[in-house]
C-alpha cells in the first residue's frame, strides 16, 4: 500500500515549473508534505528547490493539523494571509483557509495553475 501511495505522490513536473517561475518572480515557495521516514517519494531530493520544506515525518504532525501550516509560515517568514495554499485534498485546505490563506484545490493541475496565475497576477 505504501508503494502505491508513494507512486501517487510523485511531484508533478508542471507544478515544479510553476515553482521555478514563482521563485523567479521573487516570491517565496514552501511545501508541506505528509510523508513517511522511509517513503519520501523522491521529495527530499527536491527540498532545495523550495524556501521551506516541511515534512510530517520530521515534524511528527500531519496535515490537516493547523500547527504544520504555522510551521511553514514561520519558516517562510510570512503570515497566513500572505499565503496561497494548494492541495489536492479538501480537508487539508480547510485549516489553511481558516487561518487566512487563499486556498486552491488541485483536482486538475492546469486548472489549479490557471487559478494561481489569477491570484498572483502573472502566468505561472
Amino acid at each position: 500500500v505504501l508503494e502505491v501511495i508513494a507512486e501517487a505522490a510523485q511531484p508533478r513536473p508542471r507544478m515544479l515549473e510553476a515553482v521555478d517561475r514563482i521563485r523567479e518572480a521573487g516570491l517565496r515557495v514552501g511545501v508541506i508534505t505528509n510523508n513517511w521516514v522511509s517513503k519520501d517519494a523522491g521529495w527530499s531530493s527536491l527540498a532545495g528547490r523550495f524556501d521551506a520544506f516541511v515534512e510530517s515525518a520530521v515534524e511528527r504532525i500531519r496535515k490537516p493539523d493547523p500547527r504544520i501550516y504555522r510551521i511553514a509560515c514561520e519558516r517562510l517568514g510570512v503570515v497566513p494571509d500572505e499565503c496561497v495554499f494548494l492541495d489536492d485534498i479538501g480537508s487539508n485546505l480547510k485549516p489553511a483557509r481558516a487561518m487566512g490563506m487563499t486556498t486552491i484545490k488541485v483536482s486538475d493541475p492546469d486548472e489549479a495553475l490557471a487559478e494561481l496565475s489569477e491570484v498572483l497576477g502573472f502566468d505561472v
